[in-house]
């Protein structure tokens, strides 16, 4: 990044070595030297010290960053949305999957092979898969603060500005103020749901 060379330039003009500047921002020579060899970034602290020091603005330090931070959050966030869509489709996949072994004459072939309880078993694991990444979904949406349909489709298309709709502020607050219990009852809810249906496919088939 183009702080880097900021400080290092800015550095050298005044003739300061990393040790001397990291003295005069209480830090380390190491972080001094992390920051001019782009491993670290500064703090908003350091930042301000350092415009203070080379008699400058925290903008102009950071004037060629700014461009290479948008675009690494814009990056992120279209890269988040086709992780969304990826996951949504695993899920999809594995429910048919599983319930493409119910029906067909697989599951009879391993039932007298295996008997009833390991068929079963092997059966609903796209299941529990599916389920799973259900629950790994649940927790994006969360993070994303994500609550309507409208909004979810924005997010995995990866849309900068997110219309937010105000009748949904009731459920935006209850998980955030509560996540592990949110957690909790959506891999409830998840399991319940799963389990009725492949007990509902279950007796249809018996």
């Amino acid at each position: 990044m183009d702080i880097s060379n900021q400080i290092k330039t800015r550095r050298e003009a005044m003739g300061l070595s990393q040790e001397q500047l990291a003295e005069k921002l209480y830090v380390s020579r190491q972080t001094i030297s992390n920051w001019e060899r782009d491993k670290t970034y500064p703090d908003v602290q350091s930042l301000l010290m350092l415009s203070i020091l080379f008699d400058t603005s925290i903008d102009t330090l950071v004037k060629g960053d700014v461009t290479v931070m948008e675009e690494a959050v814009e990056r992120d966030r279209k890269l988040a949305g086709k992780r969304m869509v990826r996951l949504a489709l695993l899920m999809v996949a594995l429910l048919v999957l599983a319930f493409a072994l119910l029906l067909s004459p697989a599951f009879t072939w391993l039932e007298r092979a295996w008997g009833t309880g390991p068929a079963a078993g092997m059966v609903f694991a796209p299941a529990v898969g599916a389920l799973l990444v259900a629950t790994v979904l649940e927790r994006i949406k969360r993070e994303n603060d994500l609550v309507t349909y409208r909004e979810i489709l924005a997010f995995m298309k990866g849309e900068a500005d997110i219309e937010r709709d105000p009748r949904a502020l009731p459920r935006r607050a209850w998980p955030t103020k509560h996540r592990l219990a949110y957690d909790l009852l959506a891999f409830l809810a998840a399991a319940i749901i799963g389990g009725v249906i492949g007990f509902a496919t279950w007796g249809l088939l018996n």
